[in-house]
């Protein structure tokens, strides 16, 4: 299931310009918030190997996209005196903040298997269409 989410990593990140030429900065983060939250709902539900599989490259894909857009979006935003600071503030948080999942994730399993994986997706397919950016979303 890694080697699927790494392809569909690649591929995503293979493609980002061209998706984000096309749909903007907007639509690209509604995007890979569909296409994450997809596949980890895919993966809820506990499905043959080749399906779980096509879920694991959906979230790549919609992973690869995000972190791409996300990432020169919270650049972009800083100014250029100070986006060392906002890189490694980001670097240090989310690798802070990295444990949590894990933790958090195993208890939700404790109770249901599929429960961590619904409950993220779910999450990620609220916020995709609530998701705005500039003048194209």
């Amino acid at each position: 299931m890694g080697a699927a989410q790494s392809l569909g990593g690649a591929l995503g990140g293979l493609l980002v310009g061209a998706v984000l030429g096309r749909l903007g900065e907007g639509r690209t983060l509604r995007l890979a918030l569909g296409l994450a939250g997809l596949g980890l709902l895919g993966g809820a539900l506990l499905p043959p190997w080749p399906l779980l599989a096509g879920s694991a490259f959906l979230l790549g894909a919609g992973g690869a996209l995000f972190g791409a857009v996300a990432g020169a979006i919270r650049l972009g935003e800083a100014p250029p005196e100070l986006r060392g600071r906002v890189a490694g503030g980001f670097l240090f948080l989310s690798g802070a903040l990295a444990p949590l999942g894990p933790l958090l994730g195993g208890a939700l399993a404790g109770v249901a298997l599929p429960l961590p994986f619904l409950l993220a997706g779910g999450l990620l397919l609220g916020l995709a269409p609530l998701w705005r950016r500039g003048r194209a979303a």
